[in-house]
């Protein structure tokens, strides 16, 4: 059985500190695009890009790293539950991470994961993108999105900003997973940029 653990996470960037226990959690309210007016055109590009995040900001960014916060065996939320119904009796692990771009934490993201993938196709994943595995095995379909605002506070983050989220199911033969991610205040998404701009218009 894969089980990372860190207690607590503290990044320190130029402008933002990410102070979280393992598990932060994602216990919020979610919605459909459709029933929630997302601010301006780039958040929105960000928020309902269909491609893999790990590799947009990848990109976009000239030192990246991925820094695990924990994984382990967890009970789900009971809004993360209600997505998972079909997948029946089964147990989960939680894997919480951070993408990060030149050396500022970008992307805050949940997993809510199946033993059954635990145990084969996402096993020993360690410090390795979870979106590598799942965007290079064409057998795992991605659903609709949802999107969530949630406090700065919830992090650990010493700013007033609200942070704009989203999710999705991964579904794989009999089971699906749940891939949450949280831009964080010093994400591109919130940028207005004229760099930031011209990339976005690329990905519409």
């Amino acid at each position: 059985m894969t089980c990372y653990h860190t207690n607590r996470f503290i990044i320190r960037a130029f402008r933002v500190s990410f102070n979280a226990t393992f598990p932060v959690g994602l216990a919020v309210d979610w919605q459909a695009p459709s029933g929630i007016t997302i601010p301006n055109a780039q958040l929105k590009n960000w928020l309902l890009d269909t491609g893999s995040l790990t590799e947009r900001v990848q990109s976009l960014s000239g030192h990246f790293s991925l820094e695990l916060i924990g994984q382990r065996t967890q009970v789900p939320h009971d809004n993360e539950l209600s997505l998972l119904l079909n997948n029946g009796e089964t147990s989960y692990q939680a894997r919480e991470i951070l993408l990060c771009g030149d050396h500022k934490p970008w992307v805050f993201a949940r997993s809510i994961i199946p033993q059954a993938f635990v145990d084969s196709e996402l096993s020993d994943l360690g410090r390795e993108p979870l979106g590598k595995r799942l965007f290079n095995d064409k057998r795992f379909t991605r659903s609709e999105f949802q999107l969530c605002t949630v406090s700065s506070s919830q992090f650990g983050i010493n700013s007033k900003q609200t942070l704009w989220g989203r999710r999705s199911l991964f579904t794989l033969g009999n089971y699906s997973m749940i891939v949450a991610e949280v831009f964080l205040p010093d994400s591109p998404a919130y940028s207005r940029s004229a760099s930031n701009e011209k990339e976005s218009e690329k990905q519409l």
